[in-house]
């Protein structure tokens, strides 16, 4: 896997991420089906906090995912403590709920064994795959020559980077230090309609 960068949370704000044609369509569909899904994927404990948008099978399957893009290593958290997938279930809750729909049914599909087998002839599910085989199974989607797989890893790949860079231990790892009185974090947010909420004021927004 590629070494960590920062990703840009716009790229998942876009409609119709994944259902490029019937094609696509039928494919996600593939792997929502509870009866192609039959082999269990990963078990984890779910966020005391509980989960907005994903389910507990998908939060497994994102997790596992940020787990081998971020691994352990000296002076950075790595995905356990940074919280990857329960900060995306979060990101997909403040954001467009199409787009949230689109990413549920990616990983529904990235995570079925069914699925698995089509594309890769493995039989088993990404996240009960060895560190190695998850690896291999990742960078297939980003070389097939399937559109909706190569749209679902980036779009996947786009959601682990941002919400691990948006943890605070990250941020202070890569030296960065938020400004004081910057963020509201009781701020209104605007998607678009509507007019837009009024700017802080020079007083409001400074910092002390």
């Amino acid at each position: 896997m590629n070494a960590p960068r920062p990703a840009a949370p716009e790229a998942l704000t876009r409609r119709s991420l994944l259902k490029r044609g019937l094609f696509g369509g039928a494919l996600l569909a593939l792997g929502g089906s509870a009866v192609l899904a039959s082999r269990d994927g990963l078990s984890l404990p779910l966020p005391p906090e509980g989960l907005r948008v994903l389910g507990a099978r998908e939060y497994a399957a994102l997790q596992a995912l940020a787990r081998r893009a971020f691994p352990p290593r000296p002076g950075w958290p790595d995905a356990d403590t940074a919280s990857v997938a329960f900060t995306a279930d979060g990101l997909l809750a403040r954001g467009d709920p199409a787009v949230a729909k689109e990413v549920k049914e990616l990983l529904g599909l990235f995570d079925n064994a069914l699925a698995g087998f089509l594309f890769a002839g493995r039989v088993t599910p990404f996240s009960r795959l060895s560190p190695e085989a998850q690896d291999a199974a990742f960078e297939d989607w980003r070389t097939s020559r399937l559109m909706l797989l190569r749209t679902g890893h980036h779009a996947l790949r786009t959601l682990v980077y941002s919400a691990y860079y948006m943890h605070p231990a990250t941020a202070a790892a890569a030296g960065y230090l938020a400004p004081e009185g910057f963020h509201d974090a009781n701020a209104v947010p605007w998607k678009g309609e509507g007019p837009r909420p009024a700017p802080l004021t020079q007083k409001e927004g400074s910092t002390p």
